[in-house]
């Protein structure tokens, strides 16, 4: 077992060829030597040939890992090491060189039988396993015959039996040994180590079962069943280290005395016949099934591999494929498409090496994982390369023109470059705007407020003359709406300032907010005959900072006052809409059109029917509002209807208090007091609308 053991660590896998070092050499030498000097163990009683000979397979195994140059060395050492165990044994000098001849020639024909072809042999295909199947046949019968020479030169005994029995023994010892030297490129798979350690259970209970001493029951078959489950289960290593074991241990347990053969009425010798027999039917149906099986892997990984580069003729023509090679560093290309030949016209030669800047760009893409760019000449390729399944040594790549997207891409940062630039100096300019407004509002105060004091004591002189005191007055009224103008802009500058505070915010009830307003804007509303009707049917409550909401409130009533014609109507009307409540103001007014409507909450915009009917103003009432309903989490809507008219709706979060109502009903609707539940607007169709969210 032993020797199995060795022999499997040094069975290569990798798809260069393993040669010996010199430490090797020692120990094949020590091997071989040591299981010839053993090999009487598997003597039967009364015979004079071993049934087993494991030193000719260790033999065979040693040749055939050596090149062909180093062949010759190692046939002189298995003849020194085998013609030393024969003399260790105390035989004739004519035998010691007989048997060792005949120990040398059977490597060394099994080694010429397998050489010839272009490529190193390994047991590759079905066809690879029947070669070497006949290779050792041939080998043991040329050992057999010098064997059989030997002994009709130097003894009596009985040649044709001696060098049956002889090659029998040889046989079945290099097939379970030999083709450990002889193992194909591993080809990836997986596979569980619990099943192997389970199949391996079954195999020792089977193979203790029908050898173990007393047990004499015809079921010599039952073992070899199990190799098939291993050779198509395990990889191959794993397969002929099983078939070894079994060997070995149905050959120890036979000449103990168990099993099926030692129950037959036959001698010792006849016996060892059977177990060879046995051994070389065993190495035979393994080396067939693990062959087929890899030659049936290899061809699924062709048709696999074929299928994939089918499939990549596919791609569309602007993506170059190209299928490569790795060989010990150096890029060979196996196929490419007609884009990728013309990308690599310059990187491969006419033996299809390739090398250059694309070649070393996919090795780092293969590397790293990561796909690479490289530029030339004006042209930008993505580089995207990655190993093809089982099959380490080609990887396909992939090349890309992006050129366009490049330079679209390039476009559009340099636009969006622009655009910033432009945004941040927008908002500059704004910034820059603001900061004048606000400071110039504050230096003017104090000398409209001067010059306003001033006027009004100057009218309210008794020894002004009729003339001056006109003067005066144009100097005050003048002065009023320099000085309101001043105030909207500083309300404006503080309603976009930073947000409102928690501690300012309250709870206000909507039916006297609205009441507020109307008594402030009462006298304008008199002065024009106009009726201020009132509705607040829920008694609903409004969250915000009161002076905000009274402002912005009282800039939409002012803004119907002034539009609404005299002897018209306005009608404010508060009521609750889920998480809201809605304050709308609507008059009887000539309206807004589209136009005005998109951009009546722009500052300092008046209307063109404004501007014709010089209709008072600066274009800040509804900036303010709208700035100062957004500051409270509100919006403003503007709904102009076909028959005239303008509605504007304040909508602000519903307060935390419940409504007030005793019997459902308000105060009784009077011409510029609140007005009881009945009072609606129910206008016509739209013909324009404009509405401002709350920022986000």
């Amino acid at each position: 077992m032993e020797p199995a053991t060795a022999l499997t660590s040094l069975g290569r896998q990798d798809s260069r060829p393993w040669v010996p070092a010199w430490w090797v050499w020692v120990l094949a030498a020590a091997g071989i030597g040591g299981l010839a000097l053993g090999g009487i163990l598997f003597t039967p009683s009364g015979g004079s040939v071993a049934a087993w000979w494991p030193a000719a397979g260790l033999s065979v195994w040693f040749v055939l890992a050596n090149p062909p140059r180093r062949r010759p060395a190692a046939l002189a050492l298995v003849f020194v090491t085998t013609a030393l165990a024969n003399l260790a044994f105390g035989r004739e000098l004519a035998v010691v060189v007989g048997y060792g001849l005949a120990n040398t020639v059977e490597p060394a024909l099994i080694a010429m039988l397998l050489s010839f072809g272009a490529r190193r042999f390994v047991l590759d295909t079905l066809r690879d396993g029947l070669r070497f199947l006949l290779s050792v046949g041939a080998g043991a019968a040329a050992m057999a015959l010098v064997v059989g020479a030997t002994i009709a030169l130097t003894s009596q005994d009985d040649v044709l039996s001696t060098i049956g029995f002889v090659a029998a023994s040889h046989a079945a010892a290099i097939l379970l040994i030999a083709p450990f030297a002889v193992l194909p490129p591993r080809i990836p798979e997986r596979f569980s180590r619990m099943e192997v350690l389970v199949h391996t259970l079954f195999v020792t209970v089977c193979v203790a079962l029908v050898f173990r001493p007393g047990a004499h029951l015809p079921l010599t078959f039952v073992p070899l069943t199990l190799v098939t489950w291993t050779a198509f289960r395990f990889p191959m290593r794993i397969t002929l280290v099983q078939s070894l074991a079994m060997g070995v241990a149905v050959l120890a347990l036979t000449l103990a005395g168990g099993g099926p053969f030692a129950a037959s009425a036959l001698t010792p010798v006849e016996i060892s016949g059977l177990v060879d027999v046995f051994l070389m039917a065993l190495a035979t149906i393994t080396i067939l099934l693990i062959t087929t099986r890899n030659d049936l892997r290899r061809t699924t990984h062709a048709a696999a591999a074929t299928t994939q580069l089918v499939t990549g003729g596919f791609v569309d023509a602007a993506v170059g494929l190209v299928i490569a090679e790795d060989h010990g560093g150096v890029s060979t290309v196996a196929w490419t498409n007609g884009t990728a030949r013309s990308l690599l016209a310059r990187e491969v030669d006419a033996a299809g090496r390739w090398s250059g800047e694309i070649e070393r760009g996919a090795r780092t893409a293969l590397t790293d994982g990561v796909e690479t760019v490289y530029e030339r000449d004006g042209t930008t390729i993505r580089l995207v390369a990655n190993r093809i399944a089982e099959d380490d040594e080609r990887f396909a790549v992939q090349l890309i023109d992006v050129t366009s997207t490049v330079r679209m891409m390039q476009a559009r940062l340099d636009a969006e470059t622009e655009r910033d630039a432009a945004r941040t100096a927008r908002l500059d300019l704004e910034r820059q705007r603001e900061d004048f407004v606000a400071t110039t509002s504050h230096e003017l105060r104090t000398p409209i407020t001067s010059i306003l004091g001033y006027a009004e004591l100057l009218s309210e002189s008794e020894t002004l003359p009729a003339a001056e005191r006109g003067w005066v007055s144009v100097i005050v009224r003048n002065g009023s709406r320099l000085s309101q103008l001043v105030e909207d802009l500083l309300a404006l500058g503080r309603a976009r300032a930073a947000p409102i505070g928690e501690d300012t915010v309250r709870t206000i009830d909507a039916h006297e907010l609205i009441r507020d307003v109307v008594l402030t804007q009462r006298p304008a509303a008199d002065a024009k005959a106009l009726r201020l009707l009132v509705a607040t049917p829920d008694r609903s409550t409004v969250c915000a900072v009161p002076a905000d909401i009274v402002r912005s409130l009282g800039n939409l009533v002012s803004n119907a006052i002034k539009f609404t014609p005299t002897g018209g109507t306005i009608r404010i009307r508060a009521e609750s809409d889920d998480d809201h409540t809605i304050i709308s103001v609507a008059d009887t007014g000539p309206g807004m059109t589209r136009d005005a409507l998109t951009h009546a909450f722009d500052r300092f915009y008046r209307a063109p029917e404004a501007e014709r009917a010089s209709t008072p103003g600066a274009g800040l009432g509804l900036s303010i509002s709208v700035e100062l309903a957004e500051r409270n989490g509100g919006t403003i809507t503007l709904r102009s209807r076909a028959a005239g008219g303008l509605t504007a709706q304040l909508r602000l979060p519903r307060g935390d208090v419940a409504a007030q109502a005793d019997d459902g009903d308000a105060a009784p609707a009077t011409d510029g007091g609140p007005e009881g539940g009945g009072e609606t607007d129910d206008g016509t169709a739209t013909d324009a609308s404009s509405t401002t969210s709350p920022p986000r």
